[in-house]
C-alpha cells in the first residue's frame, strides 16, 4: 500500500514538471516572437513600487532622447598641450587604418584631448577587445560612457 501511494506520488511529480517544463517553454517561445521588448517590464510580473516603474520610464525617455544608453569605451588616447590635437588625430587614424569597422571618437573637452574607441553594451565585451589591443595600445583602458545604441541584426522595421 505504501509502495502504491509513493509511486503514485512520485508520477505526479514528473508529471507536474513536464507540465511546467511545457508552459515554460510556450511562454519563452511566447515572448520570442513579440517583437515589442521596449516596455519588456510591463509583461513581467514583478512587483515594486510605483516609483521604480516611474524611473525606468524616465530613463527610456532620457536614452531615446539622446539616442544613448550607458555602455562602455576604451580610451587609448589621453593628452594635452600644443601638439595633442595632432598626437590623436594620428592615433584615430592609425587606429581606423587597422580596424576599419570600430567606430572611434575624437573627443575634445578643454584643455584635454581622448581617442575612445568602440560602443560596447557589457564591461566584458570591452575588456576582450581591450585584450586584443594590448600590444598596440598598451596603456588602453576602459571607461564608461553613454554609446550609441547597437544596430539590431534583421530589424528592417523603423518602429
Amino acid at each position: 500500500m505504501k509502495r502504491t501511494i509513493l509511486l503514485l506520488l512520485v508520477l505526479a511529480s514528473i508529471s507536474g514538471i513536464s507540465a511546467a517544463q511545457q508552459l515554460m517553454t510556450k511562454q519563452i517561445e511566447n515572448t520570442t516572437q513579440s517583437r515589442d521588448s521596449l516596455m519588456i517590464w510591463d509583461k513581467l510580473n514583478v512587483q515594486s513600487e510605483p516609483r521604480i516603474k516611474e524611473l525606468l520610464e524616465q530613463h527610456v525617455r532620457q536614452n531615446k532622447k539622446n539616442n544613448t544608453t550607458n555602455g562602455f569605451r576604451l580610451q587609448i588616447y589621453f593628452g594635452s598641450g600644443t601638439n595633442a590635437h595632432a598626437q590623436a588625430t594620428k592615433i584615430r587614424t592609425d587606429f581606423l587604418s587597422t580596424h576599419p569597422d570600430e567606430k572611434v571618437y575624437l573627443i575634445f573637452k578643454s584643455p584635454d584631448f581622448k581617442v575612445l574607441v568602440g560602443n560596447f553594451r557589457t564591461k566584458s565585451e570591452a575588456l576582450k577587445m581591450q585584450k586584443s589591443l594590448i600590444n598596440q595600445y598598451p596603456n588602453a583602458f576602459i571607461v564608461a560612457d553613454d554609446i550609441a545604441f547597437p544596430e539590431l541584426a534583421g530589424n528592417t522595421s523603423n518602429n
